[in-house]
């Protein structure tokens, strides 16, 4: 084929969501969810490897993990970087309103569904819990909504909202907790007081402001909302393919994870 026809055929061929969106972001959020998927495959791997013969090795090198302060460490960078990198992408969109609501929907069918699965798999699964009340969704929700109310106003409003947020998350929130828990008051709060052995918790607090940290970063450095880095490589393609579609992996990777070992269980388990 000769040269002239590959030029037309390339000029002639749309592009795609790799070339038009801004690919440093969809890269970079694409390497967070990654992270937090490897840390619930160590989660649910080092549970459920606890009943398989042979399998001791491997369940000490997932204890090892999550019990290190290195996971600590892994788990801070990915959700403080994920909620960032949210709040710059949000930062784009024109339709924030209805995303917000959609994550709402989400965060809501998964609360209850985790409750359910609670009920009926715990026990079977050997799980000490399976309810999940507030979590990135959640979060991503609810910061999306409040960022809906600061939008219209511009990078300064956008600036407000950041220091309302840095306000209520550091100062406002502990004093908060401190009258809670010096009154021993059991209100159930879920975006405030973290529920009882749940890992996969999150609060709304800090966690917000960091969303609204990355609406002002994108206002100052995306002002034409074009990609900073012009050259792409085609090894990137993968991680922004998980970026674009990081609230589906997320709400999904869970119910893949433990249908797969639940199966490998059903064979090699005790």
């Amino acid at each position: 084929m000769s040269e002239a026809v590959l030029e037309k055929e390339n000029i002639s061929r749309k592009p795609g969501a790799f070339e038009k969106r801004i690919h440093e972001i969809d890269f970079i959020r694409g390497f967070l969810i990654g992270l937090v998927v490897m840390d619930h495959i160590f989660c649910f791997l080092m549970m459920f490897s606890a009943g398989w013969p042979h399998c001791e090795g491997l369940n000490r090198v997932c204890s090892f993990y999550w019990n290190h302060d290195a996971r600590a460490i892994v788990r801070f960078f990915a959700l403080t970087g994920f909620t960032f990198v949210s709040g710059v992408s949000t930062a784009f969109s024109k339709n924030n309103w209805i995303r917000a609501g959609q994550m709402l929907a989400f965060s809501a069918v998964l609360a209850v569904g985790s409750h359910v699965a609670d009920i009926f798999l715990s026990k079977p699964l050997h799980l000490d819990t399976m309810v999940i009340d507030f979590n990135v969704i959640a979060v991503l929700a609810w910061s999306t909504l409040f960022y809906c109310f600061f939008q219209k106003g511009g990078w300064k409003m956008v600036a407000v909202g950041v220091l309302l947020t840095f306000l209520l998350s550091w100062f406002l929130y502990p004093h908060f907790m401190e009258y809670v828990e010096a009154r021993n008051i059991r209100a159930y709060i879920p975006p405030l007081v973290r529920p009882d052995n749940n890992a996969d918790w999150l609060p709304l607090f800090p966690f917000i402001f960091c969303f609204f940290g990355g609406a002002l970063f994108a206002s100052a450095f995306y002002p034409e909302r074009k990609s900073l880095i012009k050259k792409r490589y085609n090894w990137e393609r993968p991680l922004c393919f998980m970026g674009r579609h990081s609230l589906i992996i997320y709400v999904c990777h869970i119910v893949v994870i433990i249908a797969i070992l639940s199966l490998i269980n059903v064979f090699i388990g005790k």
